[in-house]
Formats: C-alpha cells, structure tokens, sequence
C-alpha cells in the first residue's frame, strides 16, 4: 500500500475515532453526572487534570520517536530502530514509575491540597492509585504505538483503538445498570485502554521482527535524539502553556461566570479541532520517509496538496459550524448564553491557522528547528500577555484575541520566513493554490446558508433549523469545492479512493 493510501486510511479512521470519542464525551457527562452526583463526578476530572501536567515529562519523545524510527526505517538501517525501541521502553518505564510515585505522594497529601474530607477525601485516593497504575502501563506501552505509526500504519492504530473506546460506552451503561462505585467506573474506564496491547505486540513482531522488548538504555542512541527531543520539548511547552493557562487568566483575571464561559465555547471548539485536527500524527511518518530519502517531489505534494486537502476540511468544519453557530449554542446552554456567539465565530476562525500542519510534519521531520522554537516562544508570551492585559475589559473575548494572536505570529511567520527562506516552499503557492481558494468556497457557503437563504428554511424548531442550515452550508461547500478547488487529479484520486473502501 502507497502512502497516499496509508495517510487516506490514517485520516479517515483518525477523523472516525475523533467522531466516536466526541459522542463519548457528549453522552457520558450528563449521565455521570446524574449518576454520581456533580461534586463526586467532579472527582474524576479533578484527578485527570492533575496528571495532564506530568504528561509533560515525555520531554518530546512521541513526535521525536517517530521521526527518527521514520527516518532509520527509510534507510534501512533497522539496528538503530532496534537499539531506540529498547532505550524508549526503558525511558518510558522510568518516566512512568515517576509519574506513579508523584501520584502516590499527591494521594498522600489530598485532603490538605484540595481542602477534601471524609469519604470524597477517601474516593479521590483511590482514583490516584488506579491512576498511577495506569499510567505506568500507558507509558512503558508508550512507543508500541509509536513504532507502528513509523511504519505507516496509523489507520491501524487509530481503527484498533476503537475497540476500547467502545467497551468504554458499554462500561457506561455497566455502571448505571448495576450501580458500580465511582472507583469501579474508573479502575474498568482507564484499564480498558490497555485492550489494544497484546494487537500492538502481534503488529510489532509481524513488521519489525527484529526487535526486542527487552528494556535497555543504549546511551549512544540517547545522545543522538536528546537534542532534539530537547527543541520539540520547548515549543510543545510553550503551546501546552497557550492552550491551559489561559482558563487559569480568566479565572485570576476575570470572574466564575467568565470560567464558565470558556468552558462552553471550548466545548465547541474541541469538536472543530478533533474533527480537524487529525493530520499531523497522520502525515509525519510519511514526510520522515521522505524527508530522509531526499524525495523533493514527495515532499512538494505534501506541502501544497496536503495543505489544500488539510484546508478543505479544515474550512468545512469551521465554516459549517459558523453557519449554526447561534443555534448550537442555544441547543447546547440556552438562549441566555448566545451574546457568546460573536466570540465563537472569531474562536473559530483561529483554527484555520492549523492548516500549516502538512508542512509542518516536514519541518519536525528535519533536523533544526530551533527558529520553530523562537517562534513559538515569542507568540505565546505575546498571546498570553494579551490575555492578561485584555481579560478585564473583555473577559472571555480576551483569551479568545489572545489565542489569535499567538496563531497570527504563527502563521506569519511561517509564511514569510520559514517556509521560503528555510524549506525553499513557494509561500505564494501555498496561500493562492493551498489555501485562498477553499476559505473563500467556506466563507460563501457560510454566508448563504447562515443569512441568505436562512429565511426560506427557517422554522420554529430549534433542532430542524440546526440540521437544515447545516445541511445547506454542506450541499454548497462541497458543490463549490467540486467546481472551483478540486483539480481533474484531486477527483480522480478520491474517486479511486471511494471506489477501492465502498
């Protein structure tokens, strides 16, 4: 199979498991809540929101391990893979009993961190020590995945983790059913996760034979990937910061009912980013491969019709939920919260920015990206500050210009410096050939549906406006595309596509 097919695949099943974790999460909440109780329910995400922190201690090693396992596989040179599969196991299986060990400590200390007592002080221990033992197994287990997605394999990896994704909405029902304790709903929740590892073992010794699954440190590999785990760190820091602590600005700068705000058009924006978002992880082994044989050609289709395809869906998505985007909020909180709608059109906006992903997987493929690092430092602080300053006067709308911000620097400076003067990518081509066209075939199926013919299908139902105007913006968007984006090679690979998966 090419690796147009394997990044098809891996977008597809990718985009398919986006969807299922979306449902997941929609249905799942009000239900536990229910169940549970909401100060007990809120247990759970206080425990998570702890440990996304110590994520943070992979220090770049998933985006690094792939390009490198990418990168050695393309030469054949398949005892460094080897040699880098053992020194993960046994980096992660360190970084794991770490993690475990600051939850343990944390259990410790609960009651006085977090002002528990009793039984919730009781039931957020025990939710720290499911959690510590999970999250070993997830790290030591950490590069399974990783050296299968090297190997192309990304829509197999996203399709078998489906099936724990699906046991968990049967655990759901399970809990409800035969009234489980919260611990029992999370012990089963978080271990079902580890369903897919004895399929990734069965890959691994069918694709890479040659491995073993032996821990071992080997320094001279270490050595030779650190540094630039080192520069992914940096800029994956600086991003972490952007996306997380700018709740934590609304709350010092602003007030509860700002907090609560943010959290309702993040609802929203999460479902455009899963759905949109799937690329990068898709596309780096294959720009890797290519990056390392040299193949100019490869990666010249990777950057310019890799970001029109990243781009069509990137507008469908942010467009079509422009075009409902009053609606979805009086259905999802209340017409007392559509004053929000204006914040969430602009929110929206700024994830068009993400449609650098495809040459971005070029760049994490190469070896110096310490002017992505700058970049990226420069914006966040920027963004941030804006924040800050802005939070005040416009409350939630100010972390909304923030985030702008920090996508704009971004995205200009990609445009005028790196792309052209570092990678010697036409960024004129990108913008007229990549990107105008489908923003404008967005921006006009948006309009019609949203305003000009709102009034011929406008009813008194919530529900049916919704489904119509979204329904509308989809029939004009992909008719526009069709005519005006897609080229005679663009169909006929879809064609060929749909043809070979129905």
């Amino acid at each position: 199979m090419g690796s147009s097919n394997k990044i098809a695949k891996g977008v597809f099943w990718t985009t398919l498991l986006n969807i299922v974790n979306g449902i997941y999460g929609f249905i799942s909440v009000p239900i536990l809540i229910a169940y549970f109780g909401k100060s007990d329910y809120g247990l759970i995400g206080l425990a998570m929101s702890v440990n996304v922190y110590l994520r943070l201690m992979d220090l770049g090693f998933n985006s690094t391990n792939v390009r490198f396992f990418s990168n050695w596989l393309a030469k054949k040179e398949l005892d460094k893979v080897r040699k880098l599969f053992q020194t993960s196991l046994a980096f992660y299986g360190g970084i794991g009993l770490l993690n475990a060990l600051i939850l343990i400590g944390i259990s410790c200390f609960s009651s006085q961190l977090f002002h528990l007592q009793g039984e919730q002080d009781f039931i957020l221990k025990h939710l720290f020590y499911i959690l510590a033992i999970s999250a070993f197994i997830s790290w030591l287990t950490s590069c399974f995945d990783q050296l299968i997605k090297a190997h192309e394999y990304v829509g197999w990896t996203q399709k078998i983790t489906l099936l724990p994704k699906l046991f968990q909405i049967g655990i759901l029902g399970v809990t409800v059913w035969c009234h489980l304790t919260i611990e029992w709903y999370y012990a089963l929740t978080a271990f079902s996760m580890f369903l897919v590892i004895p399929f990734a073992i069965h890959k691994i010794k069918g694709i890479a034979p040659y491995v073993s699954f032996v821990p071992f440190l080997d320094k001279p590999i270490f050595k030779t990937i650190f540094p630039y785990c080192l520069n992914i760190f940096s800029f994956g820091l600086f991003q972490f910061s952007i996306n997380y602590l700018r709740p934590v600005f609304l709350g010092m700068q602003g007030n509860i009912e700002s907090v609560a705000d943010y959290r309702i058009l993040n609802g929203v924006i999460t479902i455009v980013l899963m759905l949109g978002g799937a690329f990068m992880g898709v596309i780096l082994p294959s720009a890797s491969k290519v990056v390392a044989l040299g193949d100019k050609e490869a990666q010249d289709r990777i950057a310019y019709d890799g970001t029109k395809y990243i781009t069509i869906t990137l507008c469908f998505c942010c467009f079509g939920m422009m075009s409902v985007s009053k609606e979805m909020l009086q259905l999802y909180v209340g017409s007392d919260y559509l004053y929000l709608s204006v914040w969430l059109d602009l929110w929206l906006l700024t994830t068009l920015t993400a449609h650098n992903q495809a040459i971005s997987s070029l760049i994490l493929s190469g070896s110096d990206i310490r002017a992505i690092t700058y970049s990226t430092i420069a914006a966040s602080v920027i963004g941030l500050l804006v924040c800050w300053i802005s939070i005040p006067y416009l409350e939630v709308g100010g972390t909304v210009i923030g985030y702008g911000i920090y996508g704009v620097i971004q995205i200009l400076f990609y445009y005028l410096y790196y792309w052209p003067q570092k990678m010697h990518i036409n960024s004129g081509k990108v913008f007229r050939y990549s990107f105008f066209p489908s923003v404008m075939a967005g921006i006009v199926a948006m309009l019609l549906a949203r305003f000009g013919l709102k009034q011929m299908i406008w009813t008194g139902n919530g529900w049916m406006n919704f489904l119509m105007e979204g329904f509308v913006f989809t029939l004009l968007y992909i008719g526009m595309v069709y005519a005006f984006v897609l080229n005679a090679k663009d169909k006929g690979f879809f064609f060929k596509l749909i043809k070979k998966h129905a």
